[in-house]
């Protein structure tokens, strides 16, 4: 084709934006001239606009791969699924999954408003963390290791008894108690990849982004999976519809639905967790079997927990005469990120000293106890508002973990703080 060709094919569409027709032309005509990157421009308006023909999805997803635009392929797999496209699609979800194991980065397909929406959940390698690695929360471990990491490690087992494998675990409870690092302990159990969705990864102000880029994390947790994708800020995604004034909220909680619910797509092989703050502002149609199945409290490490946990933040650091027992004792309430940053404020006066005294000094239990006078348990407020929601709305008995908890020796202290 004459470059002039071209060239007038162009300015047609650019007078005419939304003939769909002229646009597919156009990009038929690049394609030819292996004009690939301008030609994928267009096709990706067009399945946008939900005006790409059936019979050419694949062959663009294809086309898509070899340009590295594996978010584009993934969308046209879907759609080309979604319309009963047949032919064809087996190949293209294995040359998708294929190039994803080849460590291919995916970039999204254009936006109509050319903003490019960005990637949510990278590739990333199988997790290394384990529940070793996590202070105390044996309870948890145990409910975890029920619902998640049993079923997928002995699918066999359950499939024998009939027992159905899935569903997800909501974690709830204090800031810095541990949830995330359960997360990614769980993945590092089963040994997959962890993908950790954010609420800022999620949330945008732009009508339906927001939608599309909840969409997208699942579509990458589907494509590397097995995997763990994790939800951080369940709340802030899936804030309670009855709580919200308009509408646009909604219809976030109604997409995250659907993808729980696999609607058009496949979540064999990817395990979801979440963890929030704030459990009663989350959507109780979450809470339901078959969505978050599971429902745990993450409380405030107890005195084994903060002793290990104490321990793990203190590895591998010049150390002597530690009584760590008797530190854990007189931590009570202190979640893990607190007791974190009080051995690091110990280190900061440890390398004031060294730094004066030109010579190696060793964290003592004198550092730790001067940090601890200006320290404080970050959980008590966290607490005193939960006692308020679980004593008038523990509906079904949802939060009996935490009165039990409240109303336990440690639990009883944070009402005189």
């Amino acid at each position: 084709m004459s470059d002039d060709r071209l060239e007038g094919l162009r300015a047609a569409v650019e007078l005419s934006p939304d003939n769909h027709a002229l646009r597919l032309v156009l990009a038929e005509a690049l394609a030819a001239e292996d004009e690939s990157e301008e030609a994928l421009e267009h096709y990706a308006l067009l399945l946008e606009q939900g005006a790409l023909p059936t019979d050419e999805l694949v062959r663009v997803g294809t086309l898509a791969i070899d340009l590295g635009r594996l978010q584009l392929a993934a969308r046209c797999l879907e759609s080309a699924r979604r319309a009963g496209a047949m032919g064809g699609t087996a190949g293209l979800e294995e040359a998708l999954k294929a190039a994803l194991v080849d460590g291919g980065i995916a970039r999204p397909a254009v936006d109509p408003d050319d903003e490019p929406l960005p990637m949510v959940a990278e590739p990333v390698a199988p997790e290394e963390v384990s529940f070793a690695d996590v202070g105390g929360l044996e309870t948890v471990k145990k409910a975890i290791h029920k619902t998640i990491v049993l079923p997928f490690q002995r699918p066999d087992l359950y499939e024998r008894y009939g027992r159905r494998a899935g569903g997800g675990v909501l974690l709830y409870g204090p800031p810095g108690c541990g949830k995330t690092l359960l997360a990614r302990a769980t993945a590092g159990e089963c040994g997959v990849p962890f993908l950790n969705v954010r609420m800022e990864d999620v949330l945008d102000p732009m009508y339906g982004v927001s939608e599309r880029r909840l969409h997208d994390a699942f579509m990458d947790a589907r494509l590397r999976s097995p995997c763990v994708l994790f939800i951080d800020e369940l709340d802030a995604i899936a804030y309670a519809r009855r709580k919200q004034a308009g509408s646009a909220g909604r219809a976030l909680v109604d997409q995250l639905l659907q993808e729980l619910d696999a609607i058009g797509s496949d979540n064999q092989g990817m395990l979801v967790l979440a963890a929030t703050n704030a459990p009663w502002d989350v959507d109780d149609a979450l809470k339901r079997p078959g969505r978050f199945d599971r429902v745990v409290f993450v409380s405030p490490p107890d005195v084994p927990a903060r002793r290990r946990i104490l321990e793990l933040a203190l590895t591998d650091r010049p150390q002597a005469d530690l009584n760590l027992d008797d530190l854990a004792k007189r931590t009570a309430l202190f979640s893990g990120a607190d007791l974190r940053a009080l051995v690091e404020r110990a280190v900061d006066a440890v390398i004031d000293e060294a730094l004066e005294s030109g010579g190696d000094v060793p964290i003592r239990g004198a550092h730790l106890d001067r940090a601890l006078r200006d320290a404080r348990a970050t959980t008590t407020d966290w607490l005193r508002t939960a006692r308020n929601y679980v004593e008038f709305a523990n509906h079904g008995g949802r939060y009996d973990d935490v009165l039990a908890y409240l109303d336990s020796a440690e639990g009883k202290a944070a009402r005189k703080r």
